[in-house]
């Protein structure tokens, strides 16, 4: 008899629209059960996706998928990076910018049908900031700003996120900060917002680096300068149909190692997540050290 694949789905209750109590009969429904020994845990508070993949690691689970959102994501891989354990998505945040990168199904019974049951690995790029690790998306600035925002707001969605997005535009005062690529190449610049990318987006298909590969042992460093109000609009339709490159706003390079020094202390996005940050920031790859189902 072929053994079983033991399996741990960690989900986050409160991720996008929240109410996940649908989810434990989707997977009982859709899952292989003659593949798969499965467990199912929610998340109780904000870390506990950490704990719960640690304590799966060390009760032998094969796969730990993360249902919820890029901050789940990044929880749950925070304790699989450098291991033998596979991370599996059921995208069901909000952005689910790491998801649309991949390729994923965003129906649930799809993911499990079409992903999880497949169980198709491939081994990916993470990188940290000041040690922090981040699978898809990290920065400051605007974006950083209005993750910040949009956490502390009560409602979830595209709009919303859009509303917070606007108002931070509106009323941002870019801030210089210097630059060091790969100890070599230095400069002073003051955008709006800087992301490092190792997807190729925030979430909601808003493409801030369209080129830009999970298991290239590169990441992507996007300056995105304030735009005037008329260009505005432009460029919001740019970061979406993922033609943002061509904006005279816009600029990019590819690092392995980033050094970045601020004038002060702010929120850096940690896949979504914002986190206060020392205003000296160091940003690393760490080539093909995930692996994840796709």
């Amino acid at each position: 008899m072929t053994k079983k694949t033991k399996i741990l789905f960690i989900v986050n209750p409160i991720s996008g629209h929240g109410h996940k109590e649908y989810f434990p009969p989707l997977v009982n429904r859709y899952i292989d059960k003659t593949a798969f020994d499965y467990e199912i845990v929610f998340t109780e508070f904000k870390g506990h996706a950490r704990e719960l993949a640690n304590e799966g690691i060390h009760r032998g689970m094969e796969i730990i998928v993360a249902v919820g959102g890029d901050g789940t994501i990044n929880e749950t891989a925070h304790s699989l990076i450098d291991s033998d354990c596979n991370l599996g998505i059921i995208p069901l945040g909000s952005g689910n910018g790491l998801a649309r990168t991949l390729k994923l199904p965003l129906l649930p019974q799809l993911a499990i049908k079409n992903n999880i049951n497949k169980k198709r690995i491939s081994r990916i790029d993470t990188a940290t900031v000041n040690g922090v690790p981040f699978v898809s998306i990290a920065g400051f600035g605007l974006d950083a700003e209005t993750a910040d925002a949009f956490a502390k707001d009560g409602r979830r969605g595209f709009f919303t996120y859009s509303k917070i997005a606007i108002d931070k535009y509106l009323h941002s005062q870019p801030e210089p900060c210097r630059i060091t690529i790969d100890n070599c190449k230095t400069f002073v610049c003051e955008p709006m917002m800087v992301t490092i990318a190792n997807s190729t987006q925030f979430g909601y298909d808003a493409r801030i680096a369209p080129n830009a590969l999970l298991d290239d042992g590169k990441l992507d460093v996007c300056l995105l300068h304030k735009p005037e109000l008329s260009a505005a609009p432009i460029v919001a339709t740019q970061l979406l149909d993922g033609r943002i490159s061509h904006s005279p706003y816009f600029r990019t390079i590819q690092a392995t190692k980033i050094e970045i020094s601020r004038t002060a202390d702010a929120v850096v996005n940690i896949d979504g997540e914002p986190i206060m940050m020392n205003k000296d920031l160091l940003v690393e790859i760490k080539p093909l050290s995930l692996n994840v189902l796709y």
